[in-house]
Formats: C-alpha cells, sequence, structure tokens
C-alpha cells in the first residue's frame, strides 16, 4: 500500500498498488502530452525560422542574378556605341576630322599635302600612294 497526501487538504489516503499505478500513469501521460506539445510548438517555430532563412537567401540569389544581367545588359547596350566609334574611326581612314578634309581637299585638287620633289616614289617611278598616280618632277 502507499500512501498519498493531498496537495489541497493535506490529507493522507492510503491506496493499493493498482489505484496507485493508475494514478501514475495519469500523471505521466499528462506531463507526456504537455512536453510532446512544447517540443511540437518548437519544431513548428524552428519550420518557419528555417523557411524564412531560405526565403531571404533565395531573395538574395534573385537579387545578385538580376544585378548580374543588368550588368551584361549594360555591356551589350555599350557594345554597339563603341562599334560606331570604331566605324567612324575607320571609315576616315583613322583621321581626325580636320586631316580628313585636308586628305580630301589636296585628292580633289590633285596633289598631295607634300611637294613633289619629295614624295616618296620620286625617282623610282612608282604611283606616289598620296596622290594614287606617277610622279612628274
Amino acid at each position: 500500500m502507499h500512501e498519498i497526501i493531498c496537495p489541497h487538504c493535506n490529507k493522507a489516503f492510503k491506496i493499493d498498488e493498482a489505484g496507485y499505478a493508475n494514478i501514475l500513469k495519469q500523471v505521466r501521460d499528462g506531463d507526456f502530452d504537455k512536453q510532446l506539445h512544447e517540443r511540437l510548438e518548437l519544431a513548428e517555430r524552428e519550420k518557419r525560422d528555417a523557411i524564412a532563412l531560405a526565403e531571404a537567401k533565395l531573395a538574395n540569389a534573385l537579387q545578385g542574378a538580376a544585378a548580374r544581367k543588368d550588368a551584361a545588359i549594360q555591356a551589350l547596350q555599350a557594345q554597339p556605341a563603341a562599334a560606331e566609334v570604331r566605324l567612324q574611326a575607320a571609315g576616315n581612314g583613322g583621321f581626325g576630322r580636320g586631316q580628313q578634309r585636308a586628305r580630301w581637299v589636296g585628292e580633289r585638287a590633285g596633289s598631295c599635302a607634300r611637294p613633289a620633289a619629295s614624295c616618296c616614289a620620286v625617282g623610282r617611278g612608282q604611283a606616289c600612294p598620296h596622290r594614287r598616280r606617277p610622279v612628274v618632277v
């Protein structure tokens, strides 16, 4: 026989083994349910925190990918402008605007800016690369 003291009235009771086992089972079941409920709540909180962290990581990764794509778009948009500058430079033979005009005026007049005596083709009977015709001295 077991003796149990009531916490409310402080009266002692004598209980046989079966009754004592029944009371212990009720206490254990209540404690077990309470602990189980606490653990489930903790697991749910951890799950929500893990989901929030995964969402933040995903958002950060997407933002980084968007920034890289924007940089690539900017680089691709800059390529036609750079190519246009190269084409303009190639179109005028690499000369500046003033040099290109002087070259054009010289060709139109039938002579280059160099005097015939100092031309690189003098004496070789070749065509002057500046005049595109044979040099006559």
